[in-house]
Protein backbone atom coordinates (compact mmCIF):
# COMPACT_ATOMS: atom_id res chain seq x y z
CA UNK A 1 0.00 0.00 0.00
CA UNK A 2 1.35 3.67 -0.90
CA UNK A 3 2.00 5.79 1.64
CA UNK A 4 -0.42 8.18 -0.14
CA UNK A 5 -3.11 6.25 0.10
CA UNK A 6 -3.87 6.94 3.79
CA UNK A 7 -3.95 10.72 3.44
CA UNK A 8 -5.29 13.36 1.45
CA UNK A 9 -3.44 13.71 -2.03
CA UNK A 10 -3.10 17.04 -2.90
CA UNK A 11 -3.32 18.18 -6.24
CA UNK A 12 -0.39 19.87 -8.47
CA UNK A 13 -2.36 23.06 -8.69
CA UNK A 14 -2.83 23.23 -4.44
CA UNK A 15 1.11 22.61 -4.85
CA UNK A 16 1.70 25.90 -6.86
CA UNK A 17 -0.90 27.52 -4.53
CA UNK A 18 1.46 26.74 -1.75
CA UNK A 19 4.45 27.37 -3.19
CA UNK A 20 3.27 30.38 -4.54
CA UNK A 21 1.85 31.67 -1.03
CA UNK A 22 5.60 30.78 0.52
CA UNK A 23 7.09 32.28 -1.92
CA UNK A 24 4.71 35.61 -1.14
CA UNK A 25 5.27 35.12 2.67
CA UNK A 26 9.15 34.81 2.45
CA UNK A 27 9.24 38.15 0.92
CA UNK A 28 7.15 39.62 3.90
CA UNK A 29 9.59 37.83 6.15
CA UNK A 30 7.03 36.10 7.67
CA UNK A 31 9.18 32.98 7.46
CA UNK A 32 7.21 30.91 9.91
CA UNK A 33 4.09 31.03 7.24
CA UNK A 34 6.61 30.43 4.47
CA UNK A 35 8.11 27.69 6.50
CA UNK A 36 4.23 26.09 6.61
CA UNK A 37 3.24 26.47 3.05
CA UNK A 38 6.84 25.04 1.54
CA UNK A 39 6.12 21.93 4.19
CA UNK A 40 2.99 21.35 3.13
CA UNK A 41 4.21 21.47 -0.89
CA UNK A 42 7.33 18.96 -0.03
CA UNK A 43 4.86 16.51 1.68
CA UNK A 44 2.97 16.49 -1.30
CA UNK A 45 5.82 16.14 -3.54
CA UNK A 46 8.39 14.73 -1.84
CA UNK A 47 11.04 14.31 -4.59
CA UNK A 48 11.25 17.98 -6.24
CA UNK A 49 14.33 19.03 -5.39
CA UNK A 50 13.15 22.93 -5.53
CA UNK A 51 10.77 22.33 -3.58
CA UNK A 52 13.16 20.85 -0.84
CA UNK A 53 15.63 23.50 -1.07
CA UNK A 54 13.09 26.63 -0.89
CA UNK A 55 12.39 24.90 2.40
CA UNK A 56 15.93 24.04 3.43
CA UNK A 57 16.39 28.07 2.92
CA UNK A 58 13.32 28.93 5.03
CA UNK A 59 15.10 26.96 7.97
CA UNK A 60 18.37 28.64 7.60
CA UNK A 61 16.30 32.12 7.44
CA UNK A 62 14.79 30.89 11.08
CA UNK A 63 17.92 29.46 12.25
CA UNK A 64 16.86 25.93 12.03
CA UNK A 65 20.37 25.14 10.35
CA UNK A 66 19.89 21.37 11.16
CA UNK A 67 16.46 21.03 9.78
CA UNK A 68 17.93 23.53 7.09
CA UNK A 69 21.05 20.67 6.73
CA UNK A 70 19.17 18.05 6.54
CA UNK A 71 17.02 19.47 3.50
CA UNK A 72 20.24 20.71 2.03
CA UNK A 73 21.58 16.58 2.39
CA UNK A 74 18.00 15.43 0.70
CA UNK A 75 18.69 18.07 -2.14
CA UNK A 76 22.10 16.67 -2.88
CA UNK A 77 20.57 13.02 -2.97
CA UNK A 78 17.87 14.23 -5.39
CA UNK A 79 20.24 16.08 -7.48
CA UNK A 80 23.70 15.70 -6.64
CA UNK A 81 24.89 18.39 -9.47
CA UNK A 82 22.52 20.77 -7.99
CA UNK A 83 25.53 23.91 -7.43
CA UNK A 84 23.26 26.26 -5.17
CA UNK A 85 22.54 23.19 -2.64
CA UNK A 86 26.13 22.54 -2.59
CA UNK A 87 27.11 25.78 -1.79
CA UNK A 88 24.48 26.51 0.80
CA UNK A 89 25.26 23.35 2.44
CA UNK A 90 29.31 24.50 2.22
CA UNK A 91 28.12 28.03 4.05
CA UNK A 92 26.31 26.03 6.81
CA UNK A 93 28.95 23.76 7.53
CA UNK A 94 31.58 26.84 7.46
CA UNK A 95 29.50 28.32 9.69
CA UNK A 96 29.18 25.12 12.23
CA UNK A 97 33.05 25.11 11.53
CA UNK A 98 33.02 21.78 10.18
CA UNK A 99 35.47 22.66 7.88
CA UNK A 100 36.76 19.55 5.97
CA UNK A 101 33.09 18.92 5.25
CA UNK A 102 32.51 22.58 3.54
CA UNK A 103 35.67 22.28 2.16
CA UNK A 104 34.89 18.99 0.39
CA UNK A 105 31.26 20.93 -0.74
CA UNK A 106 33.57 23.96 -2.21
CA UNK A 107 36.21 21.74 -4.24
CA UNK A 108 33.14 19.78 -5.63
CA UNK A 109 31.37 22.73 -7.30
CA UNK A 110 35.19 23.82 -8.12
CA UNK A 111 35.75 20.65 -9.93
CA UNK A 112 32.09 21.35 -11.55
CA UNK A 113 32.48 25.21 -11.97
CA UNK A 114 35.89 26.15 -12.43
CA UNK A 115 35.60 29.47 -13.66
Amino acid sequence: MDVMDNCHTISNEEIENHLELGRLMLSRGQYSDALSHYHMAVEADPNNYLTVFKRATVYLALGKHKAGLDDLNEVIVLKPDFLAARLQRGSVLLKQGRLDEAHIDYEWVLRLEPY
